[in-house]
């Protein structure tokens, strides 16, 4: 079993990474550490560990490319269980109004069976548009592979900001509230369900945005139904060519039709941390 990137990773929308300066292409290599992981407010095992390593290039053009991996402590080994590649494109439709589009697709590190489900595929679309120091971001996600499925998230955040402060270059504070939607068959793209705790050690393999376990998902419908909110509060320190972020989470599930009816879901706080490096 390997569970979902905190990206996210964290549940939490990002705006769509802007162009680096022109004529500069741009590398960034990332850590994301996660206490606990939560994909559209379910958890994956049990207070598990999560790490994700990516690398992301950056053309002046808008073009980029992403490779990420993921680790789950909780999986069967090999706990290391996937591998993710993207490309996109992120540009302006005006200097406040941003947007990206992307493809990807998992490889896993172990084959899944004939009979397991699987959604390797997909493909996200975003916009961010900023007033001042607040944002509103809206995601889309359509995975299709034998199955498919969509989710949508809405998120607003407040950008308190203090430059050339405790030597850093930057340190802001961007608290955030999210509200999410998705299609149940949203939980089975890397191959699985998520379950409860107990099932923690089953051993089907999964990545970046869902986890394996005993309980399937039943078929439904793909409409996106609410699933959850989230709350956060990610505090970043930046000094050129590093940056760090350290972010509490707040979950509050939805339950739905579909939902395990031994499953119990309750609000739930994590903590969730990310280095980046970038250099030109």
């Amino acid at each position: 079993m390997a569970l979902p990137c905190g990206q996210l990773r964290a549940q939490v929308l990002a705006a769509p990474p802007r162009p680096p300066a022109a004529d500069t292409a741009e590398w960034t290599v990332s850590l994301d550490a996660d206490q606990r992981t939560y994909y559209l407010g379910r958890e994956y095992g049990d207070h598990a560990l999560s790490l994700s390593p990516s690398i992301v290039y950056s053309h002046p053009s808008g073009f980029y490319g992403q490779i990420q991996g993921y680790y789950f402590r909780q999986s069967t080994p090999p706990r290391y269980s996937f591998t993710d590649l993207e490309v996109g494109y992120a540009n302006e439709f005006l200097p406040r109004w941003t947007y990206s589009a992307s493809l990807d697709r998992v490889f896993f590190t172990e084959a899944l069976g004939n009979g397991e489900p699987r959604i390797n595929n997909g493909f996200e679309a975003n916009t961010a548009y900023a007033w001042g120091p607040l944002a509103l971001a809206l995601d889309y996600n359509f995975f299709f592979q034998k199955q498919r499925a969509q989710t949508v998230s809405l998120l607003l955040t407040g950008t308190l900001e203090k430059a050339n402060w405790l030597g850093a270059d930057a340190l802001r504070l961007t608290p955030g509230a999210e509200v999410f939607y998705g299609s149940p068959l949203a939980l089975l793209r890397y191959g699985g369900a998520y379950a409860t705790p107990g099932t923690a050690t089953a051993p089907a393999p999964t990545p970046r945005r869902r986890r394996s376990g005993a309980v399937a998902v039943p078929d439904a419908p793909a409409a996106p139904r609410l699933m959850g909110y989230e709350l956060t509060l990610p505090l970043t320190y930046a000094r050129y060519p590093f940056s760090y972020a350290l972010t509490g989470h707040y979950v509050v599930p939805r339950r739905t039709s579909t939902d395990p009816t031994a499953e119990v879901l309750r609000p739930a706080a994590y903590a969730s941390f990310r280095v980046d490096f970038t250099f030109r």
